[in-house]
């Protein structure tokens, strides 16, 4: 059998809707409006890795949702996500501490690892690659606030950056958070 930490936590969260997701195949159909942006901006920083036009790629994906019945939180809407999304890259790529190297083996990482000789573990990593000169593994987040910064190594107990470092062997793991809101940032 293969696990994953989505698998587990949705098991911790509620077994009657594990059951029915993995299963007996059920899917959730998507309402929020910034789970799918996620999605299409992290389609934009594999474009901008690949040399490709981010902002460009970022359009063309969210530009399929623009008339979806979605969610969206505060006064957000369709146009204001898109206008924050080009801000945060173009604040990004300023930034450059994020390096990728082979981008198309090393964005979108499926790994599996044997627990033992009936069960494997897997992971998806958002990308390998380095921050600062430090090989990482990085994991984007899009969220409206801040991660909190204190106390200091908080984000070292998270059981999913984890367990993303026990499969992989990569001691480091960066969490790249792109925060849409009036002035967007970029936090590592």
């Amino acid at each position: 059998m293969v696990f994953s930490y989505t698998q587990i936590s949705n098991y911790l969260r509620c077994p009657r809707s594990y059951r029915l997701r993995y299963l007996e195949g059920w899917q959730e159909r998507e309402t929020r409006a910034g789970m799918v942006f996620g999605r299409c901006f992290e389609q934009a920083l594999g474009a901008l890795f690949c040399g490709q036009d981010p902002e460009a790629r970022l359009f063309r994906e969210w530009e399929a949702y623009r008339d979806a019945s979605f969610i969206y939180t505060n006064r957000d809407s369709w146009d204001r996500l898109l206008y924050q999304g080009v801000q945060l890259l173009q604040r990004f790529a300023q930034q450059n501490r994020v390096q990728i190297e082979s981008p198309h083996k090393n964005l979108q990482v499926k790994i599996i690892r044997a627990v033992n000789d009936e069960h494997e573990f897997v992971s998806y990593l958002d990308a390998v690659g380095s921050l600062d000169g430090t090989r990482s593994i990085i994991d984007w987040k899009t969220t409206t606030s801040r991660y909190p910064e204190a106390p200091m190594g908080l984000l070292s107990l998270d059981p999913q950056l984890i367990s993303y470092s026990w499969v992989s062997g990569i001691s480091d793991v960066a969490v790249v958070v792109f925060v849409r809101k009036n002035a967007p940032e970029t936090n590592t």
